[in-house]
């Protein structure tokens, strides 16, 4: 399907973010994914040599051909540097969104993760450098026919509700600065997820987890919190959602046995995909 000039993925990728193992090596966290049956990955790139394009190949040879490498989170240990004014900063910034963007190309990835600043970072001139870098990495991913994806967090102002987070999009003003809706952040926000699921305009990319009401500990496996899965993927089924469904846990949620969470997570949400259109 082609939106303007961007050429949209018609089918659903189910898959599994790397960020809940660290601090393991991308070998290790490879080796683990493999032994579970979703083969779509999520890259949280943890260094900036993670971060060129040139690491494509080694990554795509880590993985051997069995997986999808279908989205990039913008790296959080680097995310300063996408709301940063200071010239050397902002310098930085940009060539990251430009690696980055090219990066996704070169894995074949449909949609790249991103935080709008907190709320620290998101006046003046810091609002300035967010734009210019969002705008940058929107232009570079364009070539490639891949999202930006803005996500729904509770650090900042700028988008904790789907109307926020279309506004912030209006100002960045690219066609193909599309949405993550994370289920365990409108917990945390004591939202919904339905509210996002059924407003947004578009929703590029779905980041899984639960939420337990009565610890508040976020991204649970799911099961052990209180989603209602099946109204969450009964929701993306009507809006007729084609994107990355992606299980994004913590170390510690993870657990001891991470293959065995993972295993009992995707056997607990495969029933509800059943029949899915180009599934």
């Amino acid at each position: 399907m082609n939106e303007g000039n961007l050429i949209v993925s018609t089918k659903l990728q189910l898959g599994v973010s790397t960020s809940a193992f660290f601090p393991h090596s991308l070998e290790a966290t490879l080796a683990m994914l493999a032994a579970q049956p979703w083969h779509g990955v999520e890259l949280m790139p943890q260094t900036p040599e993670e971060c060129r394009p040139a690491f494509a190949a080694q990554l795509l040879k880590l993985g051997g051909g069995r997986f999808q490498f279908c989205a990039i989170h913008f790296p959080q240990i680097l995310a300063p540097f996408l709301y940063n004014p200071y010239p050397g900063a902002f310098a930085y910034g940009q060539q990251l969104c430009t690696d980055l963007g090219n990066l996704a190309g070169a894995l074949g990835c449909t949609a790249i993760v991103v935080h709008a600043p907190w709320d620290n970072m998101a006046h003046g001139a810091f609002l300035d450098a967010t734009l210019a870098n969002f705008r940058l990495l929107c232009d570079t991913c364009l070539e490639h026919d891949v999202f930006v994806a803005l996500e729904n967090v509770p650090s900042t102002a700028l988008s904790n509700s789907p109307e926020t987070m279309v506004a912030f999009a209006a100002q960045i003003a690219r066609p193909n600065l599309s949405f993550t809706v994370d289920i365990t952040h409108a917990y945390q926000l004591s939202q919904d997820p339905l509210i996002y699921l059924e407003s947004l305009p578009s929703i590029a990319h779905v980041h899984a987890s639960d939420f337990d009401t009565a610890t508040n500990q976020r991204h649970e496996a799911p099961g052990a919190g209180v989603v209602n899965w099946p109204a969450v993927i009964g929701a993306l089924r009507a809006r007729g959602f084609a994107g990355n469904f992606i299980l994004e846990l913590l170390p510690k949620t993870l657990g001891e046995d991470p293959v065995q969470t993972l295993q009992r997570s995707t056997a607990l949400l495969d029933p509800l995909f059943e029949n899915w259109p180009h599934l």
